[in-house]
């Protein structure tokens, strides 16, 4: 095992001793074994997580996990060579290795695919009469019919 390999492996494990692991890899390696519709993905990102009802083997090889495509069972092989980034999904905070990003990926366009909601304003309609719509709610109340009490 390489150095680089050896520190993809130890971050990984890192993260799913906390929870969840994205993993960001070059799927276009010959190497690497994913179904033939993500074959072409030099972006490929999977979660990961130490739960997971299906079989998942992490080595210091890389990562053999059944996952699901399109609700379909598929055995996966993912070297470490085609992975670029490993990163916990909920807190943000990861690594990306440089020097594995495939030279064909712009970084910067990848981050608007993947978060363009939070790199984008959020427009909301407005009325020109200035009276609210018939279906505004008061802002104060919130509808809570669905809700129950229990004792």
């Amino acid at each position: 095992m390489n150095a680089l390999s050896k520190k993809k492996y130890d971050f990984l494990l890192y993260l799913l001793e906390e929870g969840d692991a994205m993993v960001c890899l070059d799927a276009r390696l010959p190497e690497v074994d994913v179904p033939a519709n993500q074959k072409d993905n030099s972006s490929l990102n999977l979660i990961f997580n130490l739960n997971f009802r299906r079989s998942l083997e992490i080595t210091e090889e890389g990562i053999f996990a059944t996952l699901a495509f399109d609700g379909r069972a598929y055995k996966c092989s993912l070297p470490y060579d085609a992975v670029w980034a490993i990163y916990d999904p909920k807190m943000k905070n990861g690594q990306v290795w440089e020097e594995s990003i495939p030279e064909d990926m712009n970084l910067a366009d990848q981050v608007m695919v993947d978060q363009p909601e939070k790199l984008q304003p959020k427009l909301k309609p407005v009325k020109s009469s200035g009276k609210p719509a018939k279906d505004a709610k008061p802002e104060g109340k919130r509808d809570r019919s669905h809700l129950r009490v229990i004792k």
